[in-house]
């Protein structure tokens, strides 16, 4: 039976119904049943077709709201990284002298490294495409800061290896660090919400940056206090110093003796090989060695050289390149001084120096 048949009632041929006759009167009724029944099909499709329009609206927002979830998660998981490697930073600040210096110099290779993840892991991040201008400033401040604590770790090693370092050059890193958050803030965080006002997305946290815009770790007064704990911790900067070992003229290997006068034969290649030892326990560079060889009639000749790296406990030496003697010196009793050092942070210098008594003699 067809959904628009009418009762299957058999129709007499042969009789015209009248106008008045119960016959007539039906075929009305059922051209109204068959409108009825047409307007109920349309009204089930349209809410069939509704509901499938809406449905497929509704899983694609579902999926918009998840892209940029996903995505602010994993600026969010950045940002507080972040945010934990400058309190860590901060704690080095206000007290250095808690670590030792193979600790500190650890540490400090350590938040470099963290820091350098973040922002490649930043860097990896994939918005959604209403986003993409924002992502480029968010992975960009992250490069930025990690320069930051790169340029931190130098100088800090600089400071451990009693290099002077201003205390203003330390401050000036401040925008590396507080730069990013202050982009971020106005050039991500305010146009992410905007956005996501926009794209009907109401349920999603933009996560703030703030933590360095207010951070007083490069305080100029804090830095300074660093500094000068540093400087007086022999626990960070280690013991400093060097000591002469010998003086041993050249031909012939002679070593000059510091009680007696040493009988050297003049010759125009008369060189000193001096030997220096580091008597700390750090590794020193430059280290400075000088020659003065006082004459008889009292006049100087000056020499120096430079050791470029003595390791701990080590010893190295150096060649004092020949002096031009006059004539009127020679068979007669000088007077040569050398001294080694002293380095930066020495404290004790008193084998510094060494003074020897020579007599020049013709062959």
């Amino acid at each position: 039976m067809d959904f628009f048949d009418d009762d299957t009632t058999s129709q007499a041929p042969s009789r015209e119904p009248s106008a008045s006759s119960p016959q007539s009167r039906r075929r009305p009724d059922r051209r109204r049943t068959r409108i009825q029944r047409i307007l109920i099909l349309a009204a089930i499709l349209f809410v069939i077709v509704f509901a499938m329009a809406w449905w497929a609206r509704s899983c694609q927002q579902n999926r918009k709201v998840a892209s940029y979830r996903t995505y602010f998660e994993g600026v969010s998981s950045a940002i507080s990284d972040s945010a934990a490697l400058g309190k860590q930073l901060d704690q080095i600040v206000a007290n250095p002298t808690k670590f030792s210096r193979k600790e500190l110099t650890a540490k400090l290779a350590e938040l470099s490294a963290k820091q350098n993840e973040i922002a490649v892991r930043a860097d990896r991040l994939d918005p959604p495409n209403t986003l993409a201008s924002e992502q480029a400033v968010f992975a960009e401040g992250m490069k930025v800061r990690a320069d930051g604590y790169k340029l931190f770790e130098t100088n800090m090693l600089g400071i451990l290896g009693k290099k002077k370092v201003n205390p203003a050059k330390l401050a000036a890193l401040a925008g590396y660090f507080s730069g990013p958050d202050a982009y971020y803030t106005s050039r991500v965080y305010i146009p992410a919400r905007n956005i996501l006002s926009e794209q009907g997305v109401a349920d999603v946290p933009v996560p703030t940056s703030t933590y360095y815009l207010t951070a007083k770790t490069f305080d100029r007064a804090r830095l300074e206090q660093m500094l000068k704990s540093v400087g007086s911790s022999t626990k960070l900067t280690g013991i400093h110093g060097v000591g002469l070992v010998n003086v041993i003229a050249q031909p012939g290997g002679i070593t000059l003796a510091r009680a007696a006068t040493t009988n050297i034969p003049a010759t125009a290649d008369l060189s000193f090989d001096v030997k220096v030892e580091n008597q700390g326990d750090v590794t020193e560079g430059n280290v400075a060695v000088t020659a003065d060889l006082k004459l008889p009639g009292g006049s100087v000749l000056k020499q120096a050289v430079k050791i470029a790296t003595i390791a701990s406990h080590q010893m190295q030496t150096v060649t004092i390149p020949p002096f031009t003697i006059p004539p009127e010196a020679l068979s007669k009793v000088s007077t040569l001084t050398v001294t080694a050092g002293p380095v930066p942070g020495e404290r004790v210098k008193t084998n510094n120096v060494g003074q020897f008594k020579i007599l020049l003699q013709l062959q």
